[in-house]
């Protein structure tokens, strides 16, 4: 009996220790500071890219004016890049809610009810809108909606189940997650706002992109190669490519 209740002990412990440790293993380092796991099981289906904004180059790639594009052709054509898509779109096409890059507005305006993920100062933050102002200062801002992770805690969500992009922060270091299938928007709350020990991914804010038809996917970084088009174009695309000067740096 004392042999049963230690070898249950044994178990249990090392349980709890794989449950410890292995979400963070499931982080794959890709190089130049950015880090893959798959997400595959409990309702989930996609990947999630993280990585420290000093660490690479992020940028919102705009179609052009009035026009949109594949997520696909808004990326760079070669080397190790990595884009989504972000703003949600007008019925003429045009983008909504604020969008800027390098400190320069690239269409759209500033929607009161809708957060926005912003970058200024090079500090990752996402903000309500009265907190974004006109984006006065940042370097890079896309608005959308809604939050799904508040302070760490998952607001009241409406029901309802859609492939999704999605932006967080975690700490210091910014998560970008691309749902491919209809996922339910409380369950994914739920993991994104879970710590690293219970195998979510520790956001202390996340914000919904445009979603539905519009998520797409464009990844290309060292051997690891994904792609999902999604229904239709879309007015811009949240792309992460190399920073120069961390070229071959390990991931932080």
């Amino acid at each position: 009996m004392q042999r049963a209740i230690v070898a249950a002990l044994a178990v249990g412990i090392g349980l709890i220790g794989a449950r410890t440790a292995h979400p963070e293993a499931e982080w794959r380092p890709l190089g130049r500071g950015v880090q893959h796991r798959p997400l595959d099981g409990d309702g989930l289906a996609g990947h999630a890219f993280r990585f420290h904004p000093a660490d690479v180059e992020l940028r919102v790639v705009a179609a052009g004016p009035g026009e949109r594009a594949r997520v696909a052709a808004l990326a760079p054509p070669a080397g190790d890049a990595i884009a989504t898509n972000a703003s949600f779109f007008d019925e003429a096409g045009h983008a909504m809610g604020l969008a800027i890059d390098r400190g320069r507005s690239i269409g759209g305006r500033r929607i009161g009810s809708w957060a926005g993920f912003v970058i200024q100062r090079g500090q990752p933050r996402i903000a309500s809108a009265p907190a974004l102002g006109d984006g006065a200062g940042a370097e890079l801002l896309v608005q959308g909606f809604p939050r799904l992770v508040v302070g760490g805690n998952v607001p009241r969500l409406k029901p309802q189940r859609a492939q999704r992009t999605v932006v967080c922060v975690a700490g210091e270091r910014i998560v970008l997650l691309v749902a491919t299938n209809r996922a339910d928007a409380t369950q994914l709350a739920r993991f994104l706002a879970a710590p690293a020990a219970a195998g979510g991914l520790g956001c202390r804010d996340a914000l919904n992109l445009d979603g539905g038809g519009s998520t797409q996917l464009a990844a290309r970084w060292g051997e690891l190669e994904a792609r999902f088009d999604g229904a239709w174009a879309v007015p811009n695309a949240l792309v992460v490519t190399p920073r120069a000067s961390t070229a071959g740096a390990a991931p932080r």
